[in-house]
């Protein structure tokens, strides 16, 4: 039992120690007679430089070189750890095609000897041909906090000439928050692995992961006429054009979860470093004065997600929807901007107050804070009476009072009113006797006439509303839908057509988002994903008409036909 633990616990040390060592070969394949990188990357402890040996089989030595010290910070279980890594280079020539070894590795370092599994190199006689046409996409990153924004880029690069190119399959992106580039790239000739492409940029997005574990970077497929050229012996020559389908590989992006520990209570769930710009125009108001303030959020992360916040919490404050708007700031940064309306029902005074805001840097993995201030704010002015409890209690008024009121100030005696010095007004005829009483008459009778043009017009309203059924609705519908598919998918109507899919009208109970709207509804799941993924697109004023790269996003009917039967 000694023994066999013994060779357990040795088994496990040198895993361990194998572990501390990285080889990499660069480029993978290299072609006979030509030189290759092999690179031993090296986790430390120390700044001591390690002792590498090897034994080389089919291919000879040219050079070594030490790329210096490497630090870099990672969160572990919500811990920091910081780690050293040395790289050294060897440069090699390969003598022979086939398997090229490098036999007997050992890394020596701070007295202790490393051993390394042995290099097997594939040698080609000749470097495989690249396609004349190809699509690849680039990420910014491969690994990710959530919440954390990267770029992706699906490039089309060709040699010859291509008359057309059409996009047979956009990548889904299920697991992202997206948000889409318009792209006005030309064309751009580049260097790809030693040989000259023209390329240019197909689709381009900036993405925040949404779950915590692996996600995929989708393939996007493109169809391409190329142009082929066909020589006789005789100097003639012809063209021919060639369909192809192509597609990108996928890209695994590895999405980490924050930190558990040290999360400030100001944590608005944004990633990398954010600018929050408060605005108050006044401090003093009347009550039932509209008190208008502004919240801008600016930086590069997914702004789409962080809420509103509360500024000014009062009984007396009553608040109304808060409208937002995102824009882009370039192909990385956003900005999204609250607009607030609050209405005083009574006297309010708060005072000034500094406001935090916590977001996570990804860089050096820590939380940091941001503090604003907020103005403090006064109402005053005469408010209706209140109860016990503080709320606003108002005056119940009756038709009768109303009328009684009206006609004790129609018919109070003009003795009684008193004339105040060095004020302006209306000077008129004094008329007495039969003419004030005409007077009065005509007035009431004005009175009774108003009265009933109010009510007629009730009474109209009333049957408008009523005759205003599921028909015209529906036809209103239609009538967006139709817009839609002539000028191309915009928000206003896009969002009008979906909000009639709230039928017991959830959302004027807040808490309920469209969104929310969508996933509760009987729409298929392709559906739903489209509708979101089309507000998602057109939301915000850089993308209200719903265009990208000079052409409208495309107009699915067999979605909007299955939505108008859901309806």
């Amino acid at each position: 039992m000694k023994i066999i633990m013994f060779f357990i616990l040795a088994m496990f040390s040198m895993a361990l120690r194998a572990q501390e060592v990285e080889v990499v070969v660069e480029p993978k394949e290299p072609v006979i007679n030509e030189n290759f990188f092999v690179t031993f990357k090296i986790k430390t402890s120390g700044s001591e430089e390690p002792y590498i040996s090897f034994t080389p089989y089919g291919a000879s030595v040219l050079g070594k070189r030490s790329q210096g010290l490497s630090i870099s910070t990672v969160v572990i279980n919500g811990k920091f750890t910081t780690t050293k890594e040395q790289a050294v280079v060897y440069e090699l020539l390969a003598e022979r095609a086939g398997q090229v070894y490098l036999r007997n590795v050992k890394v020596e370092m701070s007295g202790k000897t490393i051993p390394v599994s042995e290099v097997r190199v594939n040698v080609l006689n000749e470097a495989r041909r690249i396609p004349d046409a190809f699509i690849e996409a680039e990420a910014s990153k491969t690994k990710i906090y959530l919440g954390e924004g990267l770029d992706v880029n699906y490039y089309l690069y060709f040699k010859t000439s291509i008359s057309a190119n059409d996009v047979k399959e956009f990548p889904k992106l299920n697991k992202f928050i997206k948000r889409f580039h318009h792209i006005n790239a030309p064309v751009e000739t580049v260097q790809y692995k030693g040989q000259v492409f023209k390329r240019i940029l197909a689709y381009s997005a900036r993405l925040y992961a949404e779950k915590v574990g692996s996600a995929v970077l989708d393939p996007m497929t493109i169809s391409v006429q190329m142009i082929e050229n066909d020589y006789s012996g005789f100097g003639f020559g012809s063209q021919r054009y060639k369909n192809k389908d192509l597609s990108s590989p996928r890209i695994e992006v590895e999405v980490l979860a924050l930190p558990s520990e040290g999360v400030p209570s100001s944590f608005t769930g944004l990633i990398g470093e954010h600018e929050f710009n408060l605005s108050v125009p006044k401090g003093k108001y009347l009550v039932n004065e509209p008190i208008e303030i502004k919240l801008e959020v600016k930086g590069k992360g997914a702004v789409e997600n962080f809420d509103a916040p509360v500024i000014y919490a009062d009984n007396n404050l009553e608040q109304f929807d808060t409208k937002s708007e995102v824009t882009e700031m370039g192909m990385q940064a956003a900005k999204k901007v609250f607009e607030y309306t609050l209405l005083a029902r009574g006297p309010v005074k708060i005072p000034a107050r500094e406001m935090a805001f916590a977001y996570f840097e990804p860089s050096s993995g820590k939380y940091i804070e941001k503090k604003i201030s907020v103005p403090g704010i006064e109402v005053s002015g005469v408010a209706a009476a209140t109860n016990g409890s503080g709320e606003t209690k108002p005056e119940a008024t009756t038709p009768a009072a109303e009328g009684n009121n009206f006609l004790n100030s129609l018919f109070k005696n003009k003795k009684e009113v008193a004339v105040e010095k060095n004020q302006i007004g209306l000077v008129g005829p004094n008329l007495s006797g039969q003419g004030q009483w005409f007077d009065r008459g005509f007035l009431v009778l004005n009175t009774i006439l108003g009265l009933l043009l109010v009510i007629v017009g009730i009474q109209w309203g009333l049957s408008a509303r009523n005759s205003s059924g599921p028909k015209n609705i529906s036809q209103l519908i239609k009538r967006d839908i139709a817009v839609m598919k002539k000028k191309g998918l915009r928000y206003s109507e896009l969002y009008h057509v979906l909000v009639a899919l709230d039928k017991t009208n959830k959302m004027a109970a807040g808490g309920i988002s469209i969104t929310n709207v969508i996933n509760d509804s009987q729409l298929s799941n392709e559906a739903k994903n489209y509708f979101k993924n089309a507000l998602s697109f057109t939301e915000g004023g850089a993308y209200a008409e719903g265009k990208r790269n000079g052409q409208n996003v495309v107009f699915e009917k067999k979605h909007f036909n299955e939505l108008m039967k859901n309806l």
